[in-house]
This record gives structure tokens, C-alpha cells and sequence, in this order.
């Protein structure tokens, strides 16, 4: 019994510790429609598979989202792509007119996309079929 123990103790001192994911963070702002909006992006990236998970908040309206996307590898950067989603967000349940509005979000997703090159991210913001050039620095 007690070799046992000594060895399952072995195998667990033995085993790779999982890998901690990077969290990185950006900061910028976009032009949307006629307003300037800032926006802070932060998220954590698998190396295996690419994968992102991370908000997005609007930090002039105070809102925050959800994204999730891949972040791959290119020859002048890395290119990122992600849903932005509204999660959980209060849904409008209403009668108008004798018209029936049932399960609209009362924020809309998004389509984030770009090039990361150093510690500057170029891209856009694409909100209900309206593309914003977006630009933002990383922070610490």
C-alpha cells in the first residue's frame, strides 16, 4: 500500500503543471456612427488552439460584453477575430401597434477583427451591418 501511495505521489510531483494562459489588454477608442466610443478589451489566448475568451466593455456607456474568437498567427502579426456578444443581457418583451416584439436584445452583438502587431491592435468593430475603424494601444 504504501509503494502505491509513493508512487501515485511520484507521478502527480511528475506531471506537467497546466500552462497559464496570457491575459492581454488593450485600450482605444472607435468612432461609431457620430461618436467617439472607448473601448477596453481584455482576454486570455490558448497557444494549443488559438482560442480567446475575454470582454469587451464600452467604457463610455459602461457596458461589457462577452468575446470569443481565435487569435492566429501571420507573417506581419496576429490576426484576431471575435463574437462579441451581449451574454445575458435584459431582453424587450413588448406589443406595439398590435405587433408582437418577443426576446429582442437590447444590446447588440458585434464582430471585432484586426491585426495585432507589437503592442498595437488596427481593426474594426462591426455593429449592425456598420463597420468602425478601431485602434488600440496594449496596457499593463
Amino acid at each position: 500500500m504504501r509503494r502505491i501511495v509513493l508512487a501515485a505521489l511520484f507521478l502527480v510531483a511528475c506531471a506537467p503543471a497546466p500552462a497559464r494562459q496570457p491575459v492581454h489588454t488593450f485600450e482605444g477608442s472607435a468612432r461609431v456612427l457620430l461618436t467617439v466610443q472607448t473601448y477596453r478589451l481584455t482576454f486570455s489566448e490558448n497557444p494549443v488552439t488559438h482560442e480567446i475568451r475575454g470582454t469587451l466593455v464600452n467604457r463610455t456607456s459602461g457596458d461589457a460584453f462577452q468575446a470569443t474568437g481565435t487569435l492566429l498567427p501571420a507573417p506581419d502579426g496576429n490576426l484576431l477575430t471575435a463574437d462579441i456578444s451581449a451574454g445575458d443581457s435584459p431582453r424587450l418583451n413588448a406589443t406595439v401597434f398590435g405587433i408582437g416584439l418577443r426576446d429582442v436584445p437590447l444590446k447588440a452583438g458585434a464582430l471585432l477583427s484586426g491585426t495585432i502587431r507589437h503592442d498595437a491592435f488596427a481593426g474594426s468593430l462591426r455593429v449592425n451591418g456598420f463597420s468602425s475603424a478601431l485602434n488600440m494601444q496594449r496596457v499593463q
